[in-house]
């Protein structure tokens, strides 16, 4: 069955739900478009205005698609600018598999025989309430591919609950497994939810994960307790899921395009008339506000940047992801992108001492177009290894229009373990 994600956006505003799924707890506005890709639109849909309710529902409620909905113009189009490369569910699973098993200490209790066990066994220094509770991040969300398996982002066919293998998904499993009371089941989901981050660049992902999350606590509490949310229980989670699922560009630290805004007044005309009372200033204003996420634990914010800082400052347990490989958002450089994984594995390894992460493969062999320093400090990190090799891209990626020179690799780093040098 395939997943309408537009279906569920029209319905959730329906609700009253769609707004608070939109607001960005750092600038206390809206989240922003964050690309190029619905410009044509109009102003309202340049890449540093919010979205708002009325541009994505109504008239527009076509404006907001997954990525296998899209048309192949348009993905090749954000493939090639925006350096998105979509994981498949496989890799996913098979990466949070490699999570789950340095957890357990060598076994990922999950799976049996390559289907989900039919319960998860807990060593006796390890409690069920500590894996729920454990933080676990991943990066350039997307639509969350790592943390909800509602549906195979590649085909949008959905997943049955009982086969979902995401990082929330596993939690909730283990709550659902050892919590017999209602009540204390939706205490402990919602720290599953409070334990669970991401954060993704471009405004259209971002909300397209955030309703992922949304839907998959729905899924849940049926199955469980065979009714809808409430009212205060859809609060509580929209509010955790916005705190933790935020926008933000990830080498920076910042909002995306925070310090191209400058405010310009528009006349009506401009606007499509059915949201002429939209707001007729950009998001920003010239300011680039440092990332704030939530501390559920302290009950406190914190800038993004102070996360792992010393102290009793807040850290992730682990980090996962598939973040950007080449930066092709510069029009100058036709015949060039410069790559950027590699600024993404370092600030990983600044707010998780555990770090799992799928790319390129090059500078296993010094080449490519890394700095030959930071090749060199990777091949001889004793924290740093290699899970996997795969020479040809097209067997984990087959979508690409240009293949990934090289290959591609799944790494992991563990800053507490020390496995030797790749290349001494």
């Amino acid at each position: 069955m395939l997943v309408g994600i537009q279906d569920e956006i029209l319905r959730l505003h329906a609700k009253g739900l769609l707004a608070p799924l939109l607001a960005d707890k750092t600038t206390k506005r809206n989240i922003i478009w964050a690309t190029d890709a619905y410009r044509a639109l109009g102003f309202p849909y340049e890449r540093t205005q919010e979205i708002l309710p009325a541009l994505i529902t109504g008239e527009h409620s076509d404006v907001i698609k997954t990525r296998a909905r899209k048309e192949m113009e348009q993905q090749s189009e954000r493939t090639r600018r925006h350096a998105e490369v979509f994981t498949p569910l496989a890799v996913c699973r098979q990466m949070i598999g490699d999570a789950d098993a340095a957890y357990f200490g060598g076994v990922d209790p999950f799976m049996a025989d390559g289907v989900p066990s039919a319960h998860v066994s807990f060593p006796r220094r390890r409690k069920w309430q500590h894996y729920v509770d454990a933080r676990r991040l991943e990066i350039t969300c997307g639509e969350a591919p790592y943390l909800v398996h509602r549906y195979d982002v590649a085909t949008m066919e959905g997943v049955p609950l009982a086969e979902r293998q995401g990082v929330l998904d596993r939690k909730l499993r283990i709550v659902c497994e050892n919590v017999a009371d209602e009540t204390e089941w939706m205490r402990w989901t919602l720290r599953a939810y409070q334990a669970t981050y991401g954060y993704e660049f471009q405004g259209d992902n971002l909300l397209i994960a955030r309703v992922n999350l949304l839907m998959t606590f729905e899924k849940y509490l049926r199955a469980r307790w065979r009714r809808k949310p409430t009212a205060q229980e859809y609060r509580a989670i929209i509010r955790t899921i916005a705190w933790n699922l935020w926008q933000m560009d990830g080498i920076r630290g910042t909002i995306p395009y925070a310090e191209e805004s400058e405010p310009m007044e528009l006349m009506l005309f401009d606007l499509p008339e059915e949201i002429e009372e939209l707001r007729l200033f950009p998001a920003h204003t010239g300011e680039i506000p440092p990332v704030r996420i939530y501390d559920w634990r302290r009950k406190s914010g914190l800038e993004y940047r102070r996360v792992n800082t010393g102290g009793r400052t807040m850290k992730f347990d682990f980090v996962i992801g598939n973040p950007p490989y080449q930066d092709e958002s510069n029009g100058d450089l036709r015949n060039y992108a410069p790559p950027i994984y590699h600024l993404f594995l370092d600030e990983a390894y600044k707010v998780a001492d555990k770090v799992e992460l799928t790319h390129p493969a090059r500078f296993l062999f010094n080449t490519g177009s890394t700095p030959k320093a930071w090749n060199e400090k990777m091949l001889q990190d004793p924290h740093f290894k290699v899970l996997e090799y795969e020479e040809d891209s097209d067997k984990v990626f087959p979508n690409l229009s240009t293949p990934i020179k090289g290959g591609i690799v799944i790494t992991y780093r563990d800053e507490k373990k020390k496995y030797g040098f790749i290349v001494k």
